[in-house]
C-alpha cells in the first residue's frame, strides 16, 4: 500500500502529503523497512515525473519558457552546485517539486537526480518512520494533520479558483 501511495504523494506537484502515511506506517513496521518502501515508490516517481516533463518541455511552446531572462538565471543558480541543491532540498521540508521541474530545465542527468532523491529522501523518510514508531501519534491526529496540510499546499488553487469564478 505505501509503495502505491508514493506515486500521488511525489507525482510533479503531490496531491496529498507524504509525510502523515509515513508516520502511520512507522507505527506498525520497522523504520528502515518504511524507508525503503517508500523511497522505491519515490525514485519509480521521479523517474516517471524526469520523463514526462522532458517529453513536455522539449514542445516549442517550453522551449520558448526555457530561454526566458528569469528562468536562465534560476537554471544557472541551480548549476552552480545542483546535486547539492537537491539534497538540501530533499533533506529538508523546502517544497521538493519546483526541483523536478528545475532538473530537466538544467538537463541534469537522471541517474544523478535519481540518486540525489535517493540519498536525500531515504533519511527523511526514515526519520518521519522512526517518529512513527517511537510516538505512536493517534490515527484522528494523523488524520488532522493530512487534512491540514492538503488544505495548505491547496489554498493558492482555491484562491485562485474562486478569483476566476467571480471574474465571470
Amino acid at each position: 500500500m505505501l509503495f502505491f501511495y508514493s506515486f500521488p504523494s511525489e507525482f510533479f506537484i503531490a496531491i496529498v502529503p507524504h509525510e502523515p502515511v509515513l508516520l502511520y506506517f512507522g507505527k506498525f513496521y520497522q523504520p528502515l523497512t518504511v524507508a525503503f518502501v517508500a523511497i522505491i515508490g519515490t525514485v519509480m516517481t521521479e523517474a516517471i515525473n524526469y520523463s514526462a516533463f522532458k517529453f513536455v518541455t522539449d514542445s516549442s511552446f517550453f522551449k520558448k519558457i526555457h530561454h526566458r531572462k528569469l528562468v536562465t538565471k534560476i537554471v544557472g543558480l541551480f548549476n552552480k552546485a545542483p546535486f547539492v541543491a537537491l539534497i538540501v532540498a530533499g533533506l529538508t521540508p523546502v517544497p521538493f517539486y519546483p526541483f523536478r521541474f528545475l532538473v530537466v530545465l538544467a538537463r541534469y542527468p537522471l541517474v544523478k537526480y535519481l540518486l540525489a532523491v535517493f540519498l536525500s529522501r531515504t533519511p527523511r523518510f526514515f526519520i518521519l518512520a522512526l517518529a512513527g514508531y517511537m510516538i505512536k501519534i493517534p490515527d484522528y491526529l494523523l488524520i488532522v494533520i493530512f487534512i491540514v496540510l492538503i488544505s495548505v499546499a491547496n489554498v493558492p488553487l482555491l484562491i485562485r479558483f474562486l478569483k476566476n469564478k467571480q471574474k465571470k
